[in-house]
Parts: structure tokens; C-alpha cells; sequence
């Protein structure tokens, strides 16, 4: 067959047509073993190829993450620790006021809760804040609180003891020290029949607790009231303690328990 030489712009001779198909002009035996080299070769790519597509249909897919990140193919571990949570703000039980009472901002600067209804009246103190009294609609309740000029609440508490052992009918319950209060702390409870500042008559049922605050200041809360079983004291005193916050200090709402 002749070809068109475009370099030469003519048609080539014999042996340009060699040139351009030489395998024409093999001999058969030679032409036989390329074809079957050819085919050799392409069976052999055909073969990989459909090995390599077989393998990659099977291979199976990766599992995919969850939104928290695990593995949903992976059994559940029934011993492995459990998934830790950020606490919220409802993780976090606050204390509640006992019935009848609420939280009351002092005109001298704290924080306190006292039974709803009370009457307040201050008088000039020598130390510190004025000394504060709420006090019950009958008269027969008090909640005192003042500030300390000693350094320590129960140093303040021993010297007030040895005034108080003076009173009519006085009978000591107890005076400690309170080692589970978070800052120094100490109570004195007594019974008298004669309380400085009561003009009603009979027994009389005291708690003195004196006790460091967050300012780093020390105060008392003392709780005054009939000599009887209903524990009022012990909540009056307890419920003022827990909400009691200084002056010019922000305070939260206190933990409960």
C-alpha cells in the first residue's frame, strides 16, 4: 500500500511504505508470535484489572461516627466508664427558705432571712455595723445581729459567757466551738430567766452563734425565744446563717444541705 508523505507533500515509495508499516512486511512465523505476545499481554492486564475491581466492590465500607464521635458498629461496653457530662446550671440544688420566711437586704449592708412579717429596729453600736433586732409581731421572738471587736468567735463567746452565767435562772446548754462551720465559728446556748433587752417575763431560750464571714470580719446572730420544745431557735439561727452575706459583698444563692 503506498502512503502520502506529508513532509515530502508526495506519495512514498517501497521502502517509505516499510517505514510507515513494517508489520507488513514481517514474515508469518514473526508475525504469528507478536499476536500471540499481544495477546498474552492484554489477557494478563485484563486479569489484574477485574482481581483489583472484585477487591474493591468487597471492601467494606468505614462505620460512620455518631455525633458524639463513637463507633455505632462497635459493641457497647458494658464495664468501660461512663460518658462524662458538663454539669448545668440544674445540676446544682440551691437552698430553699423555710416556709414563712424571705430574704431581706439590711439598711446596714447584709444579707439575711428572717420570718416574713417582722419589725426591725437598730441603735448605735460601738463597733462596727449598728446592732440590728428583728423582731416577732408578739414580742416574744428576737433575731439580733452585731459585729464582733474580737479576733476570735469563740474567745468573744467564752468572755460573753461569764457575763451572761450572771443573769437570773441561767443554765448552760452548750458552748463550742462548731469544727464543721467552713470558717471559724462557736455557739453558746443557755437558758435565763432574765435576758438583757426582754420585758417579758419567764424562761428564756438563747443560741449565740458568733462566727467569721467571707469579708473576713467576725459578727453574731443571736436568737431569742420562749423556752419551749418547737425548735425555733435552731431554725431561726440555722436560716441566718445560711443566708447571711456582709456588707459589700454580692453573694449568691447558698448551696443547699
Amino acid at each position: 500500500m503506498r502512503v502520502y508523505d506529508r513532509e515530502q507533500q508526495e506519495w512514498a515509495g517501497g521502502r517509505r511504505e516499510r517505514l510507515y508499516h513494517p508489520d507488513q512486511y514481517l514474515d508469518l512465523p514473526r508475525q504469528r508470535r507478536i499476536l500471540e505476545r499481544t495477546g498474552v499481554v492484554l489477557a494478563v492486564v485484563g486479569l489484574c484489572f477485574g482481581v483489583w475491581a472484585l477487591a474493591w466492590k468487597d471492601e467494606p465500607e468505614p462505620p460512620r461516627p455518631t455525633s458524639s464521635g463513637q463507633d455505632d458498629s462497635a459493641p457497647a461496653d458494658p464495664s468501660g466508664p461512663t460518658p462524662q457530662t458538663s454539669p448545668t446550671g440544674n445540676d446544682y440544688a440551691s437552698a430553699a427558705l423555710p416556709d414563712g420566711y424571705h430574704e431581706v437586704p439590711d439598711e446596714e449592708g447584709f444579707r439575711i432571712a428572717v420570718p416574713v412579717g417582722w419589725s426591725r429596729q437598730s441603735s448605735p453600736s460601738q463597733y462596727g455595723i449598728d446592732i440590728v433586732n428583728y423582731r416577732s409581731p408578739d414580742g416574744l421572738r428576737r433575731l439580733q445581729v452585731f459585729q464582733l471587736m474580737e479576733d476570735s468567735p469563740y474567745g468573744s463567746l467564752q468572755a460573753a459567757q461569764l457575763e451572761s452565767a450572771k443573769l437570773d435562772g441561767y443554765e448552760l446548754i452548750e458552748l463550742t466551738e462548731l469544727p464543721s462551720s467552713p470558717d471559724a465559728a462557736a455557739e453558746h446556748e443557755y437558758r435565763a430567766s432574765e435576758i438583757v433587752g426582754e420585758s417579758t417575763s419567764g424562761v428564756r431560750h438563747v443560741i449565740d452563734h458568733r462566727f467569721e464571714a467571707v469579708d473576713g470580719n467576725r459578727y453574731a446572730l443571736v436568737a431569742y425565744g420562749p423556752d419551749n420544745a418547737d425548735r425555733a431557735e435552731r431554725e431561726l439561727v440555722d436560716t441566718a446563717v445560711t443566708w447571711f452575706c456582709p456588707p459589700e459583698r454580692t453573694c449568691g444563692t447558698p448551696p443547699a444541705g
